[in-house]
């Protein structure tokens, strides 16, 4: 609240100053608008200083083999999920649509580790944000999903009648 309130009351003074013909207007409108202009772009930016980088597929896969506690959390829907692209073993499947209502099946650790996977890193992001909201504190999402795993050409699971 502290800039709005700060862009607010020299938007005011610089008004009062236009009003009473003080020297300096232009300059005085121009630093007003510029902080106005700033504010607008404050929220984006605070929205990207708190996301925390995406984990790279190399290091979901150095943990996924070093057995470290990770739950892959595949967000796709389920035909993708067993379809084209398959999954990695081991990840849960729970769709990003469902995600809200099926929150129990994540576990009573908040502070769990958990890896997003989707396709690309789009829906993944989405999730994030939603598990963030909801108290998920060690939540990060896989760049580039399983396109990028599958570009690396690492294993994967299908459903038995897709061909591998």
């Amino acid at each position: 609240m502290l800039p709005g309130a700060l862009a607010y009351t020299w938007l005011g003074y610089a008004g009062r100053e236009a009003a009473a013909g003080g020297a300096g207007l232009i300059q005085k409108g121009l630093t007003a608008l510029a902080l106005l202009a700033g504010l607008a772009f404050l929220p984006r930016l605070v929205g990207r200083l708190r996301q925390k980088p995406m984990l790279q597929v190399a290091g979901l896969k150095a943990s996924l083999d070093a057995a470290e506690p990770l739950l892959v959390l595949d967000v796709r829907t389920a035909a993708d999920f067993d379809g084209e692209q398959g999954h990695i073993r081991g990840a849960l499947n729970l769709p990003l649509e469902q995600l809200p209502e099926r929150l129990a099946d994540l576990g009573e650790d908040p502070q769990r580790p958990i890896a997003l996977v989707c396709r690309t890193d789009r829906r993944s992001a989405k999730a994030a944000a939603l598990l963030g909201q909801r108290g998920f504190a060690q939540v990060q999402v896989v760049q580039g999903g399983m396109t990028a795993w599958l570009d690396h050409g690492w294993p994967v699971e299908r459903n038995p009648t897709q061909p591998e």
